[in-house]
């Protein structure tokens, strides 16, 4: 198929960049309801299902733009066409990861969380190996290049904010409501990146040691934070 003739057949392919916001049905501002595949054309969304069945197999090193097109059947010119570069069908892959993470959060913490969900939730992510080696593949890609970088950095300031819902200790906010104190914010920041780093340092050691003791360190963890969850949840 020629490239004018793929124009006529497809949607223009979706701007690259953070995903839509998508108010009100999203679950985090930058994370929308709409899965960020659910936004390309035909073509764009097999190639990014392709994508992540190399990246499964063959790690971030292997993903390259023949060896999607190939796991795709489709034409290597497809996917600079859509994507722009293998950085931009990279960038996607980080929107949907995150994204299946923002909806799997959101659906287990439900009209309000806990603690015990939280911890839940780690344990079901350290049994996940596959989603832990396709996260940390794509993690060591950003750490490399400054625009991943800024894309997960942003990535990760909605998902901090979906971890205090998930352990019970802010609820979403209201339409209009006034924002949180900047000293409340501040202690919000920090109380996300501990829960954050928790649940990403629990999942990499379990992804690399089979016999890593998740409930032990579970247990610990509980011990550790759960005064301070509680103290935070009633302010």
């Amino acid at each position: 198929m020629s490239r004018q003739e793929n124009q006529a057949a497809e949607p223009p392919h979706r701007p690259r960049g953070r995903p839509r916001q998508t108010a009100p049905g999203q679950y985090s501002p930058g994370l929308p309801r709409d899965h960020p595949m659910q936004s390309l054309p035909p073509t764009a969304r097999s190639i990014l299902e392709a994508a992540r069945r190399v990246l499964a197999q063959w790690g971030l090193e292997g993903l390259t733009i023949e060896a999607v097109a190939n796991e795709a059947n489709v034409s290597r010119t497809l996917i600079p066409y859509h994507f722009g570069s293998r950085a931009g069908l990279v960038a996607i892959l980080f929107d949907s990861l995150f994204h299946d993470l923002a909806v799997s959060v959101y659906g287990l913490a439900g009209p309000g969380g806990s603690l015990p969900t939280f911890l839940d939730w780690i344990r079901r992510e350290a049994d996940d190996v596959q989603s832990q080696h396709d996260f940390f593949e794509l993690i060591v890609s950003a750490l490399r290049e400054p625009e991943l970088k800024r894309r997960i950095a942003a990535l990760y300031e909605d998902y901090r904010e979906l971890t205090l819902e998930m352990a019970g200790v802010s609820e979403p906010a209201e339409p209009g409501a006034a924002p949180p104190e900047p000293d409340r914010r501040r202690e919000l920041a920090a109380i996300g990146s501990v829960l954050v780093a928790i649940e990403d340092g629990i999942g990499l050691q379990a992804a690399l040691d089979p016999a890593f003791d998740v409930t032990g360190a579970l247990a610990m963890v509980e011990t550790m934070i759960g005064d301070a969850l509680t103290r935070l949840k009633s302010d």
